[in-house]
């Protein structure tokens, strides 16, 4: 059993694949809290997400987890010479614990409701079922790179030790509480891009069924999708607001500000630097490390759509079946080599912080510019590393 004296001695642990889960990784028992032993490991404070993702998608007993608890201290704080002294800290519990909705369960004092109850029922049972899964991660400050996780129950169970949802648990069987408790962000994804090209709630609904019976019937969380959830989608979309200041450089800004994890890169427009936005999210990412991997990368562009006649890219990788995915999109004021090598850059360090052996093999431009301008793009690999030189403007 290792001491905690001995914690940073730990080896730091970057699985190669996209997402990670605990399985995955080589575990160390130290002694914790109350004279429990936690099942402690390390990895890079960049992957934290990568690995929770993992987890909510565990096919023994797949969930979500959720951020209970979080606390930030700021860099250069004094603090007290401990080895686990950290700068952040954030406790993920399983979305269906700690508090227990079923009959004869518990919850905490604090998440008592202590509104009045409804006349009417709200039509869907309570989720908490009393799972004491829970993990936490550290961000230290002996090594603000390293994240260390600390599991104080690996296991999905109650109380009484009993599995409380999942395939393990009888009483879920044939309930939804056999799933994950909310959809992928793959298939809200995917919705969401049906109802902006135009496709009707009813039009998706029928094509998701078709789909299920096409594979015999429900088997994931996914496949529990109601209308309800896609005209939800629906209504916030036509409910959301694009003009978010009546200056447009002030409108741009605040739409980065809330939404930092799609944003890739940016840089507003002023007297020295041209505008340029980058969009990607998360899921764009992994597609582009799934597919993009020793493989054709493209750039789609097109020029003067809108009244700032900025060029717009769409950056494109084929899958097994050479279908076009978009991975990210760029909008910027100028197409000059300084300025494509800069979001360009980004984006290739973004990808190579979840895959260090990312590597392309080939990147294909249109003609969409050539009334405008030809570009033509040549790839250095040196030392592993791609960029973008000698684009020509003629």
């Amino acid at each position: 059993m290792a001491r905690w004296d001995d914690i940073l001695t730990l080896p730091v642990q970057e699985p190669s694949t996209i997402e990670f889960s605990s399985s995955d990784l080589n575990w160390f028992k130290v002694e914790g809290w109350r004279q429990n032993v936690d099942d402690v490991a390390l990895i890079p404070f960049s992957r934290v997400e990568d690995f929770v993702k993992g987890e909510c998608s565990s096919a023994e007993c797949p969930t979500r987890f959720r951020v209970e608890a979080r606390r930030k201290k700021a860099e250069g704080s004094s603090y007290k010479p401990r080895v686990d002294g950290y700068l952040e800290y954030i406790l993920y519990w399983c979305c269906y614990g700690p508090d227990d909705h079923r009959k004869g369960g518990t919850s905490r004092p604090s998440r008592k409701c202590i509104k009045p109850s409804k006349k009417k029922s709200a039509g869907r049972p309570h989720t908490k079922r009393g799972c004491l899964c829970h993990f936490i991660v550290k961000r230290l400050f002996a090594q603000p790179s390293v994240a260390l996780i600390i599991y104080n129950q690996r296991k999905h169970v109650d109380k009484s030790g009993s599995p409380c949802h999942g395939p393990l648990d009888d009483k879920a069987i044939g309930t939804r509480f056999m799933y994950a408790p909310y959809i992928s962000e793959e298939l809200r994804l995917r919705i969401t891009s049906m109802l902006y090209a135009g496709f009707s709630v009813e039009s998706i609904m029928q094509k998701h069924m078709k789909a299920i019976e096409k594979h015999g019937g429900p088997s994931n969380r996914d496949d529990l999708l109601t209308h309800n959830y896609v005209r939800k989608l629906e209504r916030d979309i036509r409910r959301s607001t694009y003009e978010l200041d009546s200056d447009d450089a002030a409108s741009v800004k605040i739409w980065v500000e809330n939404h930092r994890s799609k944003v890739f890169y940016y840089q507003g427009s002023s007297d020295t630097d041209a505008f340029i936005l980058g969009i990607q999210t998360e899921w764009q990412l992994q597609q582009m490390i799934r597919f993009g991997n020793n493989n054709l990368f493209a750039v789609d562009s097109s020029f003067g759509v809108k009244k700032f006649k900025y060029p717009f890219y769409t950056l494109l990788v084929f899958d097994s079946n050479q279908i076009a995915i978009p991975i990210a999109w760029v909008i910027s004021a100028s197409f000059s080599s300084h300025d494509v090598h800069k979001w360009i850059r980004t984006l290739y360090d973004r990808v190579c912080a979840k895959d260090s052996t990312w590597r392309l093999n080939g990147f294909i431009v249109d003609d969409a510019l050539t009334e405008t301008a030809k570009i033509s793009v040549r790839l250095c690999y040196a030392s592993g590393v791609f960029g973008v030189h000698g684009i020509g403007i003629s």
